[in-house]
């Protein structure tokens, strides 16, 4: 643990309590988590609160490659070498959710969707459409519409804090 995390407090409902201690058994849906700031959040939250029950990461396939490959792929960078020594098992928490940012409904599949729906307690949404060649107009359409999409799946998620 580190000991950022360990000082570090947040406050809900009056209670005191430190990260790790609001993490513990929550679980996480992530969009952008194969992105450079997304793999460090996902690294950071495996190993600095280790009691966390699962992540969610929205990711789409690319060039062939499944959600679920790309997600295995990002764990065996150097980022997450420390976590590989001290904790692999946690590696076990992440799951790939087949999506899309620019696509209604983030192109999730009804079941999935409605798992968010049911188990999420936290998002984080890192996703962004970031091609610098494209026209400004599909970037800021793809980017806010994004994240309108996500805000309406969060309206439907019952646990969400």
């Amino acid at each position: 643990m580190d000991k950022d995390m360990s000082i570090v407090e947040c406050r809900m409902m009056d209670k005191e309590m430190s990260i790790v201690e609001w993490y513990r058994d929550k679980r996480v849906f992530v969009t952008g988590g194969t992105g450079f700031m997304g793999k460090v959040l996902l690294e950071k939250l495996l190993r600095g609160c280790p009691d966390v029950h699962r992540i969610y990461i929205l990711v789409r396939p690319k060039r062939g490659v499944t959600p679920s490959t790309r997600v295995e792929e990002i764990t065996k960078l150097p980022l997450f070498e420390k976590l590989r020594a001290t904790n692999p098992g946690a590696l076990n928490k992440l799951t790939a959710l087949e999506g899309d940012i620019t696509l209604p409904d983030l192109g999730l599949s009804e079941e999935n969707r409605r798992l968010l729906e049911e188990e999420v307690d936290i998002v984080f949404h890192c996703a962004a459409s970031l091609r610098l060649e494209a026209e400004i107009k599909l970037a800021v359409e793809h980017n806010t519409l994004a994240t309108l999409r996500l805000l309406q799946l969060c309206r439907g998620m019952k646990n969400l804090q």
